[in-house]
């Protein structure tokens, strides 16, 4: 794999620091191309033992870690929806016996097992009331047609004092979120241009629904019954700076 120095023709722009990383908790260097850190993907690191991690992963694990001990997090039940199959997700599967991986394929039955993840449309799921500690899930939310019946899908799911913790791409720029796909009668309606991002479950992407801006815990309030809190990073402690890495924290009331 090399070192992150080797994307970079021109050593003298790269900003690097020495970090721990939340993940593995191994000291490792951490490197950019700029100043900004380049945006939510590009502070690169040296070779993992969990095959790599992404800015928001490692900032999605710096909060889950400060929350619940590493410990406590062994013995929880968790669940996590679309996994990305490295870096946290497989940290989990590790270390934390009661670790569920779910992911959605429309074409085939609810609950069934394809490529080792349980079948579940995260809008409509088929799990019992109150029986999770911690729903997590790691971009997401922007791909969701009713991503606010989806929480309270998972606030079902979880058990008194539980909480859903999870990243989501959120503007700087934009105070109102913004619905741009729908799902009608003659099939998807899309505003502006098609966007498509990466998805573990299919090459072909996973089409961007939702544009989230600052609004996004007010709109979580209203629609939901949880608690909200967000972390922003720009952080050598978590080993997470640069743009849209929100972490969002919603919690069960007991």
């Amino acid at each position: 794999m090399g070192t992150p120095w080797d994307r970079f023709p021109n050593q003298s722009s790269i900003k690097s620091f020495k970090a721990v990383c939340p993940i593995c908790r191994e000291t490792k260097s951490f490197a950019a191309q700029d100043d900004f850190w380049h945006g939510r993907d590009g502070l690169l690191t040296e070779t993992c033992p969990y095959d790599g991690c992404w800015t928001r992963e490692r900032a999605l694990a710096f909060v889950i870690k400060s929350i619940y001990p590493e410990n406590q997090l062994r013995g929880l039940k968790i669940h996590e929806s679309s996994p990305a199959q490295r870096g946290l997700s497989r940290w989990f599967k590790a270390h934390c016996k009661h670790y569920l991986q779910t992911g959605f394929f429309p074409d085939a039955p609810t609950g069934a097992i394809i490529e080792g993840l349980r079948n579940e449309n995260l809008e409509r799921q088929s799990f019992a009331d109150g029986i999770f500690d911690l729903v997590i899930h790691l971009d997401v939310m922007e791909h969701l047609f009713e991503p606010f019946l989806a929480l309270r899908e998972i606030h079902r799911t979880l058990k008194p004092g539980g909480r859903t913790i999870f990243a989501a791409p959120t503007s700087w720029n934009t105070f109102y979120s913004e619905q741009v796909a729908f799902h009608t009668e003659t099939g998807i309606e899309i505003i502006g241009e098609p966007e498509y991002h990466g998805n573990p479950q299919d090459e072909a992407g996973a089409l961007v629904t939702w544009r989230y801006g600052y609004d996004f815990p007010v709109l979580i309030s209203r629609e939901t019954e949880f608690d909200t809190e967000v972390r922003r990073f720009q952080s050598r402690e978590a080993a997470a700076i640069g743009a849209m890495n929100e972490v969002y924290v919603l919690t069960k009331q007991t």
